[in-house]
């Protein structure tokens, strides 16, 4: 009974969805399985509806099934095993690191120490004209650095930083893989002391899916930063798109004491405990 159960959520979540136009139709079939593989509707484990099934429910060929299921294979999402059908994948339990706001800064350096880099982009570019986006305050052109983070083998964490040309011909490329765009910025110029954070889920595009090892479409935490000087300045724009699975955010809060009875809630200057790093 059970059995019959899930399979009765993965034909409601098939059937509802409506078709794309301008769209290949094996592509629709393989975006709704993503979907109802990374929001649980097929759970870990569990059976996808045969291909039969799948071509028959969305009046489509056993070949345009077959493409879906093959994109889905090739992404690790799913396996097929003769005789017996496709099943969704286990997700192996990993241990993520944490990255507390209320001690940002203090957690980068043991996050970077458990952590391996490597330097994708180390380049001058133009500015888009009429681009939007903190990059053009930066002026016609914008030296970029890309990098990827690796945590056990496992890539979590892409960032793409915009920073002065003048300042990105001075940098090496072989000191960002040791020190953070910070660190390196500070050794050359004006210091950073000021920093614009703001936080949102995206879905990954195919060149993030590419470079995360991570499906078409699955959520990512992206964090975007403007660091400036003393005189406001912009020093870098920083952009980075990372794993949930392997990367999660925390803070700690505090209430201030004042003579109102509600007091304040703020973020703690300092962590209580020395909680960064990993955990399951």
């Amino acid at each position: 009974m059970a059995a019959k159960s899930s399979g009765s959520r993965h034909s409601r979540s098939l059937v509802d969805h409506r078709p794309r136009s301008g769209v290949a139709r094996y592509y629709q079939l393989y975006a709704l399985l993503s979907d109802a593989l990374n929001d649980g509707t097929i759970s870990p484990g569990s059976a996808l509806p045969s291909e039969p099934a799948l071509a028959k429910r969305h009046h489509l060929s056993r070949t345009t099934v077959r493409r879906a299921l093959e994109r889905l294979e090739d992404e690790k999402r799913i396996v097929r095993r003769r005789g017996s059908g496709t099943f969704a994948r286990q997700v192996p339990l990993v241990k993520r690191l944490c990255l507390n706001l209320h001690a940002f800064y203090e957690d980068l350096p043991s996050i970077a120490a458990k952590t391996s880099v490597s330097v994708l982009r180390f380049e001058p570019e133009t500015v888009p004209e009429g681009g939007r986006g903190p990059q053009s305050r930066l002026g016609e052109r914008a030296f970029v650095i890309q990098r990827l983070r690796k945590y056990h083998g496992t890539p979590y964490h892409l960032s793409t930083a915009y920073i002065p040309e003048s300042v990105g011909r001075q940098l090496r490329r072989n000191a960002l893989r040791q020190m953070s765009i910070i660190t390196v910025l500070d050794r050359i110029g004006t210091k950073t002391v000021a920093a614009e954070h703001t936080m949102s889920a995206v879905a990954a595009d195919s060149t993030a899916a590419r470079k995360l090892d991570v499906s078409l479409g699955a959520p990512l935490l992206r964090m975007r930063a403007v660091f400036t000087d003393g005189k406001g300045r912009v020093r870098a724009v920083y952009e980075s798109l990372s794993r949930p699975d392997h990367l999660s955010v925390r803070a700690e809060l505090e209430r201030t004491a004042t003579r109102t009875a509600r007091g304040v809630w703020r973020l703690k200057s300092r962590p209580a405990r020395s909680s960064a790093g990993v955990f399951s």
